[in-house]
């Protein structure tokens, strides 16, 4: 077991930056704080956040982007169109940051921990208080996927389970080939489907990421059909 109060996962950072920020200024004069560097530290969550939240976006158009290209090279069994991705519409940015947030974040609390007016009580609603963390296992992981048609889309349920992700590969009738990596569960599948009146078998299979690394085993494989 290890101890850290910060998030190692980018969504929760944000998260707790988000939470930290905005309460900090309630604190200003207990710790000697500045109103800029409460404002700087809101200006960091806000931006973080806006980062993570388009990346999604992002994410979504490039693994769309990648499928249209498959498709268009090679083919895909029962489809007969090929339209392309739509490109994303970015929220509006708020003011920009310097790197180093993360940096930045942990020097402050550092200092603030350090402050005679420091209780434990004030750090779990500031949420930089201690926490344990339980250790994974590598070897043995194996992610459990359960697999559903929602919306016309294929989405996979996944837990995270201490890792920081999953890459997914999928099988649509030439053998598996990676389709993507995820981060936050769940995952939907926005590949094309099959031409109207056409169906298809999809088969899944993925395995659990730590660090950008590959560990454990691959999950079973989970397979539906798809219709136009």
């Amino acid at each position: 077991m290890m101890r850290t109060y910060l998030e190692r996962n980018d969504e929760k950072f944000a998260i707790q930056l988000g939470n930290f920020a905005s309460k900090i200024d309630l604190y200003r004069a207990d710790f000697g704080l500045t109103a800029a560097e409460t404002s700087a530290i809101l200006e960091d969550a806000n931006f973080f956040q806006w980062c993570v939240n388009n990346l999604k976006k992002v994410d979504t158009y490039k693994r769309n982007w990648s499928s249209f290209k498959k498709i268009l090279r090679k083919g895909e069994p029962n489809v007969t169109t090929n339209t392309f991705p739509d490109v994303p519409v970015l929220d509006a940015p708020p003011t920009a940051v310097a790197p180093g947030i993360s940096f930045r974040f942990t020097t402050l609390v550092n200092r603030i921990k350090a402050h005679q007016n420091y209780t434990t009580a004030i750090g779990q609603n500031l949420g930089i208080e201690m926490s344990v963390v339980a250790k994974v296992d590598l070897d043995n992981a194996k992610p459990i996927l359960k697999i559903a048609s929602r919306g016309g889309k294929v989405e996979i349920d996944w837990k995270k389970l201490g890792f920081n992700g999953i890459i997914i590969e999928k099988d649509s009738g030439s053998g598996f080939q990676v389709l993507d990596k995820d981060f936050r569960p769940n995952f939907t599948d926005n590949s094309p489907l099959p031409a109207v009146g056409e169906s298809a078998v999809w088969k899944y299979r993925a395995m659990y990421l730590y660090d950008d690394s590959q560990v454990g085993t691959w999950s079973d494989i989970v397979t539906i059909s798809v219709a136009g």
